[in-house]
């Protein structure tokens, strides 16, 4: 099964263009846990990620993250509000908050580390092995990531750069965290992550269930016409973005 689904992916991705973009479907849990005075009920979801050659679609409830390294942009786009954000590569994150807000985006940068290891185990039909991501704050958070990333999937050569920049939009530390995913040899298929703050652990876990290629419909990586564009806000943006690192969930 995983050596069909190998050969199927490898024939999908070399041949011509309207053989498919790739579709990697993630289920994301987040376990209940009270931190900083926040109660956070147990969340699911679910992710699903277009992967074509210059062109990423990232679709995460309510928001879908577009990269276009072609055009050396990113759209986030909110489909509810009908309203997009247009960010620039390479990505400066000073460039979009206030001036006197940017010594204080130097002071949150994590220290993050990327340590590979031998330890290999199965993802579904998967073979994976284990990469260690860690992250501390100067605020005294933690975060450790066990990320399980598989090289049965063929990937296209521009995917790391993909994922990195969407890790690089993290503002506490995101270029960081982008160069050391780039170092992750594999496409993740599942995340274990820890994040500790004062005592408290909050944990979190993305697992990939099905990788398949698909045809996208017209525009699918494009803004919608109508949508009206407003500034990116990193800082508004910080919450969600939690230190996770998109590559690593």
């Amino acid at each position: 099964m995983n050596r069909f689904l190998s050969l199927a992916l490898a024939a999908a991705l070399s041949g011509p263009a309207f053989a498919g973009d790739l579709v990697v479907t993630k289920a994301k849990h987040s376990d209940a846990y009270s931190m900083m005075g926040q109660e956070q009920p147990a969340k699911d979801s679910t992710e699903v990620t277009w992967i074509g050659k210059d062109h990423m679609r990232m679709e995460d409830g309510e928001r879908i993250t577009i990269v276009r390294t072609d055009l050396k942009k990113v759209f986030i786009i909110d489909p509810k509000a009908k309203t997009y954000s247009t960010i620039d590569l390479p990505l400066d994150m000073k460039k979009y908050v206030p001036a006197e807000y940017a010594p204080m985006l130097d002071q949150m940068q994590m220290k993050v580390t990327l340590t590979p290891t031998t330890e290999t185990k199965k993802v579904k039909d998967w073979n994976a092995t284990r990469f260690t991501l860690s992250m501390s704050s100067p605020m005294g958070m933690t975060i450790t990531q066990e990320i399980w990333a598989t090289k049965d999937v063929p990937m296209d050569a521009a995917l790391p750069e993909m994922y990195a920049t969407l890790a690089s939009m993290n503002p506490m530390g995101g270029s960081a965290i982008a160069a050391e995913m780039k170092k992750v040899d594999g496409l993740p298929v599942l995340v274990e992550r820890t994040t500790s703050m004062r005592g408290t652990d909050a944990k979190s876990r993305d697992e990939v269930v099905s990788i398949e290629t698909k045809d996208a419909p017209a525009g699918h990586y494009d803004v919608p016409e109508g949508f009206t564009e407003k500034p990116f806000d990193p800082m508004s943006d910080m919450g969600r973005m939690g230190g996770r690192g998109r590559r690593g969930g």
